[in-house]
């Protein structure tokens, strides 16, 4: 498969915009540093998978099997769930770089590319380990021992898994489909139904396009909002305004509307649920809300919504 197919989280941008877009990220890795990792978020994600299960499918995440889309460069999910005994398996487009090994090196600059490999090898030196400490010691702290089965994460499109069908209970994804080709979407969300027992959830969160968040760019990024850098060039949802940036990373622009007729084909929705409703309410002034007037609020501050689907049974 070629790097640019499987390098979702990189983009043909000029070296200005990516050198732009690095030291926005540096910096947020910087002010990170300082405070202590806050990761419960993690492990709340994880409580709603297995409350949502509960009601809508009859069973809890210890009795079922589950299979992850894009567990990301730190697969924490995967880790969490293979640590409370959860039968689960993932996959990603990217190599991760989980033990820092030349093999896995290697492995990443064949598959993800020079730049997502140098990436993946700096914060694999300079922040990972005290975050993945930081959650070890999470999951200590809820009684469970740390595990991780490399085995278990696969490395493909996800448009080209094969599993059994009607094997898994649980499919999930956090943050990942707002970066895959209308074209692999379309082939994904047919396959995500034909892996599910019927009756099956598939619970998905993709960054919606639209959110203030959607655009990808580092200057609004979760954490740039939240604090904010110095000289902004963008204004608030500049994607959906004059449009002059582009991010560092792939974006296919499908907005809550899109995922929606997405997803009807092949499932009952049965809920979304906006991550952080509030999300870039204060930047909503008079000035940007008449710019925006073609939009409606629902999707202006969708950002995180997670779609709660089920397999007709």
């Amino acid at each position: 498969m070629s790097v640019e197919r499987l390098s979702p989280s990189t983009a043909p941008v000029s070296y200005d915009r990516k050198a732009a877009e690095y030291r926005l990220l540096l910096r947020s890795y910087l002010q990170r540093v300082r405070r202590p990792p806050r990761l419960e978020y993690l492990l709340d994600d994880i409580d709603e998978y297995d409350a949502l299960l509960r009601e809508h499918a009859g069973l809890g995440l210890g009795a079922a099997k589950v299979f992850e889309i894009g567990y990301g460069a730190r697969p924490y999910r995967q880790m969490a769930l293979q640590s409370m005994g959860v039968e689960v398996e993932g996959v990603d487009a990217e190599q991760p770089v989980l033990r820092g090994t030349p093999a896995e090196l290697r492995a990443a600059w064949r598959v993800n590319g020079p730049e997502r490999a140098l990436k993946s090898l700096l914060r694999r030196v300079a922040f990972d380990p005290r975050e993945r400490a930081a959650f070890r010691r999470l999951l200590r702290a809820r009684g469970l021992t740390p595990r991780l089965d490399p085995a278990r994460l696969r490395v493909s499109d996800a448009a080209e898994v094969e599993l059994p069908a009607g094997s898994l209970d649980l499919v999930f994804s956090e943050e990942v489909f707002q970066s895959v080709e209308m074209s692999s979407l379309e082939r994904i969300v047919p396959a995500m139904a034909a892996w599910l027992r019927p009756g099956g959830l598939a619970l998905i969160r993709p960054n919606v396009f639209t959110g203030i968040t959607g655009c990808l760019l580092q200057e609004w990024s979760r954490w740039s909002v939240a604090h904010p850098p110095r000289g902004r060039r963008s204004e608030p949802w500049e994607h959906l305004r004059d449009d002059r940036f582009s991010p560092n990373t792939h974006a296919n622009r499908l907005t809550r509307a899109d995922y929606r007729e997405l997803f009807a084909a092949h499932f009952e929705l049965l809920e979304e649920r906006v991550k952080d409703p509030g999300l870039g309410r204060a930047y909503y002034t008079p000035e940007v809300a008449a710019a925006l007037a073609g939009w409606p609020e629902e999707e202006l501050f969708s950002n995180c919504t997670l779609f709660v689907l089920r397999k007709p049974a």
